[in-house]
């Protein structure tokens, strides 16, 4: 994902690459045999499945799921089990069946964590929870972007020659004025691998109509816009919906490239996870898939209101349980990709 706050040095060239081995290894090694110490325990677990998998990022996203008092954990039953160092939570959420787990920053950490889940669990769909940066100027610190497709745009192929048309050219941004070696980088698809279906190149990853359809039937969730009486954001946040993400394991802090991302990607915002646990969950045959990612800081521009950054995670979360309390009645079906 591209994303805006610290620098980091994993560029992703070749990601499609270690999504796929990753899965492969992961599917390999977390199916829980019958001779597996842990085969039982998540026999009784699923017994009372399926569940919805909501799949948060990071500490906060927990935080605020706790701090809301959405999340009751199952106490007639195991309430959780950890598998490959992560940590997955058995309860519910508006009577709804869950199971929640923290993937960490990262489309490495968030491809692995799905794919364990999605092996070991009777899992029915998944929401996504996270923060992300905004690169569409509409967008503000608070607000929640329920996308309708994301794309990897950490895949690239390095190019000699500046050629224009949708590539990204170095020398453009050159600052102060001088010669530049880089050259230009396209941006590549990926491959989906899905269960029974043939191998596709593909750039956007749809996210499932249907859920997304119940998504956008949500009315009066309350949205926080303050963090004191007296510290408001300048505007009550909002649900941006129908809108397109990008993901990359760069976290943006630059304005050139957030202004490259939205003018020739159409993308609105950049994070590190969303892509990668697309990808897996369609992998995988899950097609109920939602993504809900609140506004942590504009990539790359003003840091006025960076201490109203957490209002991304509870808006997030406030909408995820909202969602959860509908889609347990709905009759929403699934769509296909």
């Amino acid at each position: 994902m591209i994303m805006a706050g610290p620098s980091r040095k994993i560029w992703g060239f070749e990601l499609a690459v270690v999504v796929v081995g990753l899965l492969a290894i992961a599917q390999q090694s977390m199916q829980l045999g019958s001779n597996h110490p842990m085969h039982g325990i998540i026999q009784r677990i699923n017994s009372n499945g399926p569940y919805i998998g909501l799949v948060l990022v990071s500490d906060n996203n927990e935080q605020a799921l706790l701090d809301s008092n959405a999340f009751t954990q199952a106490e007639d039953q195991i309430s959780s089990v950890e598998l490959a160092g992560r940590k997955f939570k058995i309860g519910t959420i508006k009577g709804n069946g869950v199971i929640y787990v923290k993937t960490g920053e990262s489309s490495v950490n968030a491809a692995q964590t799905v794919q364990i889940l999605l092996a070991s669990f009777d899992i029915k769909g998944i929401v996504h929870v996270g923060s992300a940066g905004a690169v569409n100027d509409s967008l503000s610190i608070g607000d929640v972007v329920v996308p309708k497709k994301v794309a990897f745009t950490g895949i690239w192929k390095w190019l000699k020659d500046g050629a224009k048309g949708g590539q990204l050219v170095f020398s453009d941004y050159n600052y102060p004025e001088g010669d530049n070696s880089l050259g230009s980088i396209s941006f590549q698809p990926t491959t989906l691998y899905a269960t029974g279906k043939n191998k596709t190149t593909i750039f956007w990853l749809p996210l499932n109509s249907a859920w997304f359809d119940t998504a956008s039937q949500l009315e009066n969730v309350e949205l926080q816009q303050c963090i004191s009486t007296k510290k408001c954001l300048p505007r009550a946040p909002v649900i941006a919906k129908g809108l397109s993400s990008s993901t990359a394991d760069i976290y943006v802090q630059n304005a050139a490239i957030r202004e490259f991302i939205y003018t020739h990607l159409k993308a609105s915002t950049v994070d590190e996870e969303t892509a990668a646990v697309t990808l897996v969950a369609l992998s995988n045959g899950v097609e109920n898939i939602i993504v809900f990612r609140g506004i942590s800081n504009t990539a790359g521009g003003s840091t006025a209101y960076k201490s109203y950054s957490y209002l991304g995670s509870v808006n997030a979360v406030n909408v995820a349980v909202e969602f959860i309390g509908a889609v347990g009645t709905s009759k929403a079906s699934i769509a296909a990709y």
